[in-house]
């Protein structure tokens, strides 16, 4: 048997893929899926991130929504969803879900995407935190504005 977050997951990605986007209400999903508003909460946060490719909006109120699209596949809307979070710096995982994203989507092929997996590690980018974080976004956004501009 699925666990509640897959259950939840494959519920909205089967939405996604009828209309191209997902639109509904938490506590409504909660009660056909029968599991808590905070396991959607918790799916939405872990596999429907920007990094992964996903925009979630949300209205909250008695006539509050969630929107789930799925975020273009061409490098250069790529870079403009995330440059935001790029600039900010990221953590070594979302530096793996978004390059795993972008191979996946054919902006950087899986050499590019596992000398860059390499290039942002931990291990590689010796340096303390927040500096390290900030680096490993500096990197990523130079590879996909290069990537860009060859495209």
């Amino acid at each position: 048997m699925a666990s509640v977050a897959g259950r939840v997951e494959n519920y909205i990605l089967d939405l996604l893929n009828k209309n191209h986007v997902a639109v509904f209400k938490r506590n409504e999903m909660a009660i056909i899926l029968n599991c808590a508003p905070s396991q959607i909460n918790y799916v939405l946060q872990t596999r429907f991130s920007t990094e992964k490719g996903y925009k979630v909006e949300s209205q909250r109120g008695g006539g509050g929504f969630i929107r789930i699209t799925k975020i273009s596949s061409k490098g250069q809307t790529v870079l403009e969803e995330i440059s935001h979070m790029l600039e900010k710096g990221v953590t070594e995982k979302q530096s793996k879900n978004i390059i795993a994203r972008l191979v996946e989507q054919g902006i950087f092929t899986q050499r590019e995407g596992n000398i860059l997996v390499e290039a942002t590690a931990a291990s590689t980018l010796d340096l303390p935190l927040p500096i390290r974080d900030i680096i490993r976004g500096k990197i990523l956004k130079s590879a996909i504005v290069y990537v860009c501009k060859l495209s």
